[in-house]
């Protein structure tokens, strides 16, 4: 297989996966990248060699419940320190993984595209977040939790065993408590039991494919849609040997996410500017600026071309306010700019278009 070939591959595999998960689905169960009834733990291990086995406290179905959720392995989770905040749980049938716990080292966003920091995150902020949870109050006799839940989701938060009487509840008394940890959870099963396998088959004619800068087998890239990659390199020959050695013999990919890039541009950019450090305090807080790449106002798909650049070509970073945005650029939306000029990075496809 030739590298333009494996390249059409690699945007064709989402949709493949797509044929097993109704994509509606696939986006309620989705986080980080990683897809419940898609991801394996094969794939975690390719992905994240330093993965570890842990324990996990059960908090809906405890040591000390009768019975235990058929859905996925009890009490034992996986782990990487290249994925903070996630501990992934096996299917009970499968290698598929079935359940993800988010503990209080988790910061991101949440399948449906909440951003959320567990570390501070207190039951009357996420009853700000979804409403219809507010009257979701829910605990097992055997569970020391209540259990804010959904079809696929639950919160969880300490149930306090001095806190008398149990019941009725008092509501104004928890909101104040900490979210303890998340929990994302399929069958696999039911999911999985009336649709084909797809099976990807290593091949000794392969390129070295890299995610994020983690190396991946191929059959990683199923868990990805195209809309969420912002960048791929390809290197041939002596250029992929010279990189990586005779491994890189068949070729060497690199594939940026859109998450990736845009915090690899966001540290940078801090590194090169105080005031845009204050302006754009956290990753997601730049949905108030607007990127301006010499004289070029960017809209969208944009964030490899901002992950591109470096000490070699960056030239200059100025902030403008949204006075000079509108009557020099005609943006409205935005409460800033933030004009970077820059010189155009070698072999970029495209790249007087795009810078």
């Amino acid at each position: 297989m030739n590298l333009k070939t494996l390249l059409i591959t690699i945007l064709l595999l989402p949709t493949l996966a797509k044929a097993q998960i109704p994509d509606t689905l696939a986006k309620k169960i989705t986080i980080n990248g990683f897809c419940l009834c898609k991801t394996t733990l094969s794939d975690l291990k390719q992905a994240n060699t330093d993965l570890k086995q842990v324990d996990v406290e059960e908090m809906d179905l405890a040591k000390g419940c009768y019975g235990q959720d058929s859905r996925y392995v009890a009490g034992t989770g996986y782990s990487s320190g290249k994925q903070p905040g996630l501990i992934f749980q096996k299917d009970q049938e499968s290698n598929y993984v079935s359940k993800i716990r988010l503990t209080r080292q988790f910061k991101g966003r949440l399948p449906d595209g909440q951003v959320i920091d567990l570390s501070n995150l207190l039951l009357k902020d996420l009853i700000k977040l979804y409403p219809q949870l507010k009257d979701k109050w829910g605990s097992r006799g055997c569970s020391g939790y209540w259990n804010f839940s959904n079809d696929t989701i639950s919160f969880y938060v300490k149930i306090d065993p001095n806190k008398k009487p149990q019941f009725p509840i008092d509501e104004a008394y928890y909101m104040n408590k900490p979210v303890q940890a998340v929990d994302l959870m399929m069958s696999c099963y039911s999911l999985k039991k009336d649709m084909p396998e797809i099976v990807f088959e290593e091949s000794a004619t392969d390129p070295v494919f890299f995610i994020d800068s983690v190396r991946v087998n191929k059959h990683v890239l199923q868990n990805y849609r195209p809309e969420e990659i912002a960048s791929v390199t390809v290197y041939k020959d002596s250029s992929a040997i010279k990189r990586m050695g005779p491994a890189a013999k068949n070729g060497l990919i690199y594939i940026e996410t859109k998450d990736f890039a845009k915090n690899k541009y966001w540290n940078y950019f801090k590194s090169k500017s105080d005031q845009y450090g204050k302006l754009v305090p956290t990753v997601e807080s730049d949905v108030h600026i607007q990127y301006i790449l010499n004289k070029r106002v960017l809209k969208e798909n944009y964030e490899g071309d901002l992950a591109a650049i470096n000490n070699t070509i960056f030239k200059g970073l100025q902030i403008i306010t949204k006075q000079q945005l509108i009557k020099d650029y005609g943006v409205t939306d935005k409460e800033f700019g933030v004009i970077i000029t820059s010189e155009i990075p070698a072999n970029l496809h495209n790249g007087k278009n795009k810078f």
